[in-house]
């Protein structure tokens, strides 16, 4: 009996120190080195750019005006008007289906639906969207025509709902693709004609999955939530006809993003939060706290390039 207790006191201090060996090298996969700096980057530059219709594709649409033929944008850098693909100089616009707008005159909420898709040799992407929009004078009153009355808007409440997937193939070969769900609230005011500045207050909310090869040439699964929240209102400079939106915000975001990567039959889990700079060139800078390594988002397009 005294030979069988120590022999399962050997198996149970082997097993204590095999959990304490496990438990470190978890902890050492979750600290926040160079390629896991980089992926949070990229998760949150999906959650960001206009070609992955991100913040960016929400501030343009929330300050747009509508009517059943399309919508019409501050800009002339997207789109104006439904389907006009040869206008369009951001090709990861696509063509919008399926576009509906709905009024509910006792609540003041607009709603928008449309399906849009972009096919092209090295970029697929296909994103389905639901917006809300509440327009309000400066009396608070609902306004009931806002393309007719764009001069009267004081403030808009804009939900905004998107699905899809995207997908494009890198200079190497290899193809990166993500599939989200993207829920967002954002409150806009400034619209008035005397007005120099727009403001936006709110949060965004996404997850999905993304799929691509690592540096060693494997395969990675990785799935994320991610959620932003403006740091004081952002603000963007009015913008004239041939401006675009994103050489004109300035402010700042926090931002908190977990991640659940595979890779062969291991699975590390990272928890990070940090800032992200909105600074009216084009681009902003994400911030990691604790640590010092700094990456650049271009706005448009998602692309992301490690500055420190």
């Amino acid at each position: 009996m005294k030979r069988l207790y120590q022999s399962g006191l050997a198996l149970l201090l082997m097993a204590s120190l095999a959990a304490c060996d496990a438990l470190q090298n978890a902890q050492e996969e979750q600290e926040l080195n160079e390629e896991v700096a980089r992926e949070v980057a990229e998760v949150v530059a999906q959650s960001l750019a206009d070609q992955s219709d991100g913040m960016m594709t929400d501030l343009y649409d929330a300050t747009a005006t509508f009517d059943q033929r399309g919508m019409y944008y501050l800009t002339g850098s997207v789109v104006s008007k439904n389907g006009d693909e040869v206008q369009n100089p951001r090709y990861w616009r696509g063509m919008r289906r399926g576009f509906r707008v709905d009024y509910d005159s006792t609540t003041g909420t607009f709603t928008i639906h449309f399906v849009h898709e972009v096919t092209r040799p090295n970029f697929r992407k296909s994103i389905e969207a639901l917006l809300k929009y509440i327009f309000k004078d400066k009396n608070g009153q609902f306004i009931a025509r806002p393309r007719a009355e764009r001069n009267r808007i004081a403030s808009i409440d804009f939900e905004g709902y998107r699905k899809g997937s995207v997908a494009h193939r890198t200079p190497s070969g290899n193809e990166r693709s993500a599939s989200f769900e993207r829920r967002a609230t954002w409150h806009v005011e400034g619209l008035e004609a005397e007005s120099d500045t727009i403001t936006f207050e709110g949060e965004q909310e996404m997850e999905g999955a993304r799929h691509f090869v690592n540096r060693e040439g494997q395969e990675v699964e990785q799935e994320f939530r991610a959620r932003l929240v403006t740091d004081g209102p952002i603000v963007i400079l009015k913008p004239s006809a041939t401006d675009s939106l994103e050489h004109l915000t300035y402010g700042t975001l926090a931002y908190e993003v977990r991640m659940v990567k595979r890779t062969g039959d291991k699975e590390v889990v990272h928890e990070v939060e940090g800032t992200i700079e909105m600074n009216g060139d084009g681009s902003a800078l994400v911030r990691f706290y604790g640590v010092p390594q700094t990456y650049r988002i271009f706005l448009s397009t998602g692309e992301v390039k490690r500055e420190s």
